[in-house]
């Protein structure tokens, strides 16, 4: 009996590097075989050339051990060179909807455009005018732009412990996956990182706004967490002064940092909103099956790569391929 392919997703994140492996059967179950979560080598940067650098390979290979050359592997990075925007379109051909993507995702570059590489994904969105009687259909197009030193280091890294990326995406981009039991309702997600947090605003499971704050040298923990506050609050609050969330809307907090001790009541507090870990919504996915009972700090840290499993069985089952 064959060995049926495996679906590696791999966080290489600040400060550590979190690891997700599963199979996914025809039912579009997610059997989770195996969980890593280790702490990234402080050498462990793009800058850095991999020739030079053995130990980087040391690092990865058996973090990797067991992976054979039909498994997929899809590496999530959150990095600052990496441009993530939303953008709604018109119904348009898609080689129309090509040229607007890259025409807006340049004007964001501004500089060096050969340097980087630009894709996207769209997809359609119904909405229903009631007292019009009529709909509207539009186009939710998420762009990406990196630099192709960026990419390549990262290729050139894990080619040289015999590993083809399948896809580099950014870490963000299966947290769409989390939205199927929120009933459509307006969500935040605040995901804090060691130097860096990101703050996704999904209208049903579309992210329409996205932001970053970078962690200043000077700020205090009181002085990060309200500056979060500061940018949640915007986000929410539109140009009319009307809550773009309302009453409904939810709030979730994930991310390592997210883990030290008083944040999650500090913003509830400060907030005055429920807010709740997103690993709750793992707990909701019946499609999933781990390996054994796992901490909540464990499910929080491992959030974006289930949410890679989730997104490449979504994938898979569109097209029919769940072959071994």
């Amino acid at each position: 009996m064959k060995k049926r392919k495996k679906f590696w997703i791999v966080d290489l994140g600040e400060a550590l590097t979190k690891i997700v492996v599963g199979v996914i059967n025809e039912s579009g179950i997610i059997d989770i075989s195996d969980i890593r979560i280790e702490k990234t080598p402080e050498q462990f940067r793009p800058e850095a050339k991999p020739e030079k650098k053995p130990k980087i390979r040391g690092y990865l290979r058996p973090l990797l051990k067991g992976h054979h050359r039909k498994d997929e592997v899809t590496l999530l990075i959150n990095h600052k060179d990496m441009m993530v925007a939303t953008f709604t379109f018109p119904m348009m051909p898609i080689n129309e909807v090509e040229d607007a993507i890259y025409l807006q995702m340049e004007l964001l570059i501004s500089e060096n455009l050969e340097q980087w590489r630009i894709d996207f994904v769209a997809r359609e969105r119904t909405q229903w005018f009631e007292h019009l009687g009529m709909d509207d259909k539009n186009l939710d197009v998420l762009g990406v732009a990196a630099e192709r030193t960026l990419l390549t280091w990262y290729t050139k890294i894990f080619r040289k412990i015999g590993c083809e990326l399948s896809a580099i995406v950014p870490q963000s981009y299966a947290f769409d996956t989390l939205m199927t039991q929120n009933g459509g309702q307006p969500t935040l997600i605040i995901d804090m990182g060691k130097k860096c947090t990101r703050l996704l605003y999904f209208q049903g499971d579309a992210l329409s706004e996205n932001h970053r704050i970078d962690l200043e040298v000077h700020w205090d923990g009181e002085t990060y967490l309200q500056q979060i506050i500061k940018a949640a609050e915007q986000i929410f609050i539109s140009p009319l002064g009307c809550e773009k969330a309302g009453d409904n809307g939810n709030i979730y907090l994930m991310g390592g940092e997210s883990l030290c001790p008083g944040v999650l009541e500090y913003l509830t507090k400060r907030m005055n909103r429920e807010i709740r870990p997103t690993y709750d919504l793992l707990d909701e996915k019946e499609e999933l099956i781990f390996p054994r009972q796992m901490s909540k700090a464990e499910l929080c840290l491992i959030t974006p790569c289930v949410c890679g499993l989730i997104k490449s069985a979504q994938i898979k089952s569109a097209v029919g391929l769940y072959e071994a």
